[in-house]
């Protein structure tokens, strides 16, 4: 009796063990996951502005064709770091500097 009582105890413990570490993989895994996201989209962001600088030179273009270009380097810039591209993430970052921008830059 004693011994069944050693064994169950011993394999609820293994169970328990077993759940916690499967959970903790599980977790883990996610986060480098999250991690790797932020990542890629902290690169994305930091080729964003000097890009709409660039793009502001163009004095013969619209605005729309200059986001365009800018969309358009951002998303070859992801290419060849084989970093995932959002694109209407990164018009939105587009758009929310644009609008920093015109803020900033408005006459009094």
């Amino acid at each position: 009796m004693e011994d069944a009582e050693i064994v169950l105890s011993l394999a609820g413990t293994a169970i328990s063990l077993l759940i916690t570490s499967i959970i903790f993989i599980a977790r883990l895994f996610k986060a480098v996951k999250d991690k790797k996201r932020m990542q890629n989209c902290s690169f994305l962001d930091d080729a964003v502005a000097p890009l709409m600088e660039i793009a502001e030179s163009f004095s013969n273009y619209s605005g729309e064709e200059k986001k365009q270009f800018v969309l358009t380097k951002v998303n070859q810039f992801a290419i060849e770091n084989g970093l995932k591209f959002n694109a209407e993430a990164t018009a939105e970052e587009v758009e929310k500097l644009i609008n920093l921008s015109k803020k900033i830059n408005v006459k009094k």
